[in-house]
């Protein structure tokens, strides 16, 4: 994750590892990041196998750390 930039980064990672699952509205409120900027990031670690999306569904997704 270091080419990311800013703070929505390292939040969000310690979210993912605090939580099992998590939703990007629940990050949001969790990191105090915008709703675009979480999705930005989720799109971000998922393109390159870091978390995993569970639901696959289009509304109400949830999100966690790949082993």
């Amino acid at each position: 994750m270091t080419p990311l930039s800013g703070k929505t980064p390292r939040a969000l990672r310690a979210v993912l590892t605090e939580w099992p699952l998590v939703s990007a509205p629940m990050a949001e409120a969790l990191t105090g990041a915008s709703r675009a900027a979480v999705q930005r990031n989720l799109a971000w670690m998922e393109a390159r196998g870091l978390i995993r999306e569970l639901t696959g569904q289009g509304r109400y997704r949830m999100w966690r750390i790949t082993n």
